[in-house]
């Protein structure tokens, strides 16, 4: 073997190393800090996802590391040698028909069998195999800027959503302003919420734990304040949980739970917590706050006012008079909120 063969040899796999480090250092990196491994699969679907993900990463991967070894080898193997000329020109080369008949059939085979692998998997990716018939459907609404979720008896839980573990999911998800996106890594993939249209997301949780996701669609000032998270509890204390969320006919503390939870979702986060203001004006002590119809405008068709800077979006369409309710008696019950009762905080 000659020294210039050697030299190749060891060239060749200097090069499919060195392709090869960023690939296993993005593989090294933690999911959450950017690495190329995807989050945990909290669900069938979600591990269909993974599996063709690595499928998928698989093949690019090795694709990858052969074209930029191949690329370093050739620089080294056909670099212009120190004795040549600079005006030297190489071997014109004006093409080879096996050759090119190869690199287009091979990446159109690849192509092909990555396909139908996909299609193969995708009843699986959409979990619509399967027994489905006790399934739970779940109405979930984006808006600017927090979740709502409505469970088929009315209760509302909104940025938290609870489901049955073990227990087929369909979610029905729309918008009321912009398009969002629905996403929770770690148990499927995402769906986009765009107003005037429901597209559904079926999943089955398969352990219990909290999951945590959020908004995957630039939305607006407040994007980043828009998480979410899915809580899979027993099918036990789902009934629970689910009886504890305001509906139709609450009263009382689960009134005034829904009325906490739809501040807290949908105007704390802009006016702040005691509404003293932040991004928003502070609203605390107004008596808007507990005028039912003038809420009510206010929060459909949201307010902009050329002499205030900002805008607030509808941030209450798609309520039902009680959700409206239950945030005056929240607003009402709150010192913090409630206004003076000669301005309409008395009973």
């Amino acid at each position: 073997m000659g020294r210039r063969t050697v030299v190749v040899i060891v060239a060749a796999v200097a090069a499919l190393g060195l392709a090869a480090v960023p690939i296993l250092l993005a593989l090294a990196a933690p999911a959450d800090l950017g690495g190329l491994a995807p989050a945990g699969d909290g669900s069938p679907s979600g591990e269909a996802i993974n599996e063709l993900y690595w499928f998928v990463f698989g093949i690019c991967a090795v694709v990858f590391v052969l074209v930029e070894a191949t690329l370093v080898l050739f620089v080294l193997r056909f670099r212009r040698r120190p004795e040549t000329a600079a005006e030297t020109e190489g071997p014109q080369i004006h093409g080879n028909t096996r050759l090119e008949i190869i690199w287009t059939i091979i990446p159109a085979v690849i192509l092909v069998v990555i396909a139908v692998v996909v299609l193969a998997r995708s009843p699986a990716v959409e979990a619509t195999d399967g027994d489905r018939s006790n399934e739970l459907v779940v109405r979930v609404e984006g808006h600017q800027f927090y979740w709502r979720y409505v469970y088929p008896d009315g209760e509302i839980a909104l940025d938290t959503l609870v489901l049955p573990v073990g227990r087929p999911v369909r979610l029905e998800i729309t918008s009321y302003d912009v398009n969002h996106s629905w996403w929770v890594p770690d148990l499927t993939g995402k769906r986009d919420a765009i107003a005037g249209q429901v597209n559904d997301l079926r999943l089955t949780p398969r352990r219990e734990g909290s999951f945590d996701g959020g908004c995957a669609e630039l939305c607006g000032i407040l994007h980043a304040v828009m998480p979410t998270t899915v809580e899979v509890v027993s099918e036990e204390e789902f009934g629970d949980r689910l009886g504890a969320l305001g509906g139709q006919d609450e009263s009382g503390d689960s009134q005034l739970a829904l009325g906490e939870a739809t501040w807290e979702a949908s105007c704390a986060k802009c006016h702040g917590p005691e509404g003293a203001g932040d991004i928003g004006p502070p609203v605390a002590r107004l008596g808007t706050l507990v005028d039912e119809e003038a809420l009510r405008e206010l929060v459909t068709e949201g307010l902009d006012n050329p002499d205030v800077e900002g805008y607030m979006p509808p941030v209450g369409r798609g309520w039902p008079d009680f959700q409206l309710q239950a945030l005056i008696e929240y607003i009402r019950s709150n010192e913090a909120l409630a206004p003076p009762e000669g301005d309409g905080g008395g009973r």
